[in-house]
């Protein structure tokens, strides 16, 4: 709980410093590219948290992996905080980043879970289902699961809708189930 609030905090001066500099956009991007970097990377995420190795390490290792890769605004942001014994809260920074930059642009992210890839048409009319869930830009994503079989999983904010096979044959199990007496 505490490292979301400090994690927070870094986030809003952040998002003060991608304003003032008018990069909120790839600001938004590179948050993304370093959690996707750290969600692929594990052994950075373990280098990044380790008390033993040091700073200037550390901040050799960040320019290796982000440089031209992000903002040098953005890196030289990670560097400080590196500097300043923080580089364990730059991917929850990166996260808390996200979510203030969405809810400054009233941006939903509607995720749409299916087993294969969503064709065009398809996804025009899941959006226009999310339109009458919300007002907000959307933001889409489309997630593949092939264990749901079938059908599809619409999340909105707080909106969850499951229209999956799996779900289906689980709810058919359960009526069978307690319809038998044993």
């Amino acid at each position: 709980m505490k490292n979301r609030r400090i994690a927070k905090r870094y986030a809003k001066a952040l998002l003060s410093l991608a304003e003032e500099n008018r990069i909120m956009d790839e600001a938004y991007k590179d948050m993304s590219t370093i959690l996707d970097t750290f969600e692929k990377n594990r052994d950075l995420k373990i280098i990044l948290n380790s008390p033993i190795v040091r700073e200037s390490k550390k901040m050799n290792i960040i320019k290796g992996v982000f440089e031209g890769k992000i903002d040098e605004l953005i890196l030289k942001y990670l560097l400080i905080i590196t500097r300043k014994k923080r580089s364990v809260m730059i991917e929850p920074i990166a996260e808390e980043y996200r979510i203030l930059h969405k809810q400054k642009l009233n941006i939903e992210t509607v995720i749409v879970i299916t087993a294969q890839k969503l064709d065009t048409e398809t996804q025009q009319q899941v959006l226009k289902v999310a339109r009458k869930v919300t007002d907000k830009k959307i933001e889409f994503q489309n997630e593949i699961d092939t264990s749901i079989i079938g059908g599809f999983i619409l999340k909105v904010g707080d909106y969850f809708y499951d229209a999956s096979v799996k779900r289906s044959l689980i709810n058919i199990k359960k009526k069978l189930y307690h319809s038998v007496e044993w």
